[in-house]
């Protein structure tokens, strides 16, 4: 990766931001005058008791919903606007009117535990001390929630003769047979947009029944062509985020991929059991020259890097990817969650603006 220009302290609106989550929480219960909250362990189903009527319980995830319930854009909104008031038009007929739900399955793949299930099994759980890789996961897990996708958090063994990245073809391809699309991201990846649907994605860039994996490209400097890019100085795809289609030239494509090491179909490809970019290497060395039509590339801008990387523009409108400050996938996890509070308290402010707004003609005590 080039290294991004600036970078800025995330403590201050760390500190904020989590004070402005407690807050939302506890005034929400107050709200809804709750006798207690149970929070049971060895559970992913947490229920908070709403009502002293004998009223059902309402799930963690159904407050997920309800919170992101005004702010979802349709699958087929013609034109989605950017926080900054950019402008994203879709194709005049998109393909995807209809929400793909359990279809679509967000996925992530690691060999580390996640430090804070082992913190919240102590007693302990900390959001002020969380790192970027259950940030990140919280991130992808709730985006699944807000648009009814399948998640799935996969723990898998270390290779014994290959770097660790090596795990996802082979657990992508394990999953591809339930589903029409998986997704995957790092976890120091992450949707920037968590109120825009995968679909809404699919039709932008116009992904076809064809495209078997859609990646975007890596940054790329004409004048240091020889950084990011394979032997042709063609530029890298980042296997950091994948929207991977089940049909048939899919599962061909992930077990050349998952088996490229092997030196059997491409010799020299054990170069990359270990050295950058391992299996990202393989793909873009190899793979992707065999299925040139099944391969949907992005552009960096689009779906790569985040506020701060100069080279190709790499901003991640869409989806970004934090390489070298991964701390920063947390604070687009909170910014995300602040959003969704704070726009709606904003318009039951502006619902009752007459209604708690008062001037004061003159500035003394009558």
């Amino acid at each position: 990766m080039l290294s991004p220009k600036g970078s800025r302290s995330p403590l201050l609106a760390l500190s904020v931001t989590a004070g402005f989550i407690l807050i939302f929480a506890f005034g929400f219960l107050a709200w809804q005058t709750p006798p207690r909250i149970p929070f049971p362990h060895g559970s992913t189903h947490i229920e908070m008791t709403v009502s002293n009527q004998n009223t059902p319980p309402i799930s963690m995830e159904e407050v997920i919903r309800l919170l992101y319930a005004r702010v979802k854009i349709p699958v087929d909104q013609q034109i989605f606007t950017d926080y900054d008031g950019t402008e994203h038009e879709l194709p005049a007929n998109p393909r995807y009117k209809k929400k793909l739900g359990k279809d679509v399955l967000i996925v992530d793949l690691e060999t580390r535990p996640l430090e804070s299930e082992k913190e919240w099994r102590e007693g302990h759980f900390d959001w002020t001390k969380l790192n970027h890789v259950s940030g990140g996961v919280f991130q992808h897990y709730i985006y699944a929630l807000i648009h009814g996708y399948d998640y799935k958090f996969i723990t898998a063994h270390e290779f014994e003769d290959r770097h660790a990245t090596w795990i996802k073809p082979s657990a992508i391809a394990n999953q591809l047979h339930d589903y029409k699309f998986v997704v995957f991201l790092d976890a120091d990846a992450a949707f920037h947009h968590m109120q825009l649907p995968v679909e809404w994605l699919l039709n932008y860039w116009k992904i076809e029944p064809k495209h078997s994996i859609t990646m975007a490209k890596d940054p790329w400097d004409p004048e240091h062509p020889e950084v990011n890019s394979d032997r042709f100085n063609r530029a890298l795809t980042n296997t950091g985020f994948m929207i991977v289609q089940n049909n048939p030239t899919s599962h061909q494509i992930l077990k050349a991929w998952h088996e490229c090491p092997d030196d059997v179909r491409y010799i020299g490809c054990s170069e990359w059991k270990r050295p950058r970019f391992h299996e990202q290497s393989a793909f873009g060395e190899f793979i992707r020259y065999d299925y040139e039509e099944n391969i949907k590339e992005l552009e960096c801008a689009e779906a790569n890097g985040y506020p701060g990387v100069e080279v190709s523009h790499c901003q991640g409108k869409f989806i970004r990817h934090y390489w070298f400050d991964k701390y920063k996938v947390k604070n687009e996890f909170q910014e995300n969650i602040m959003q969704a509070i704070t726009q709606p308290i904003q318009q039951t402010f502006a619902d009752n603006y007459h209604g708690v707004t008062f001037e004061q003609k003159e500035n003394k005590i009558l």
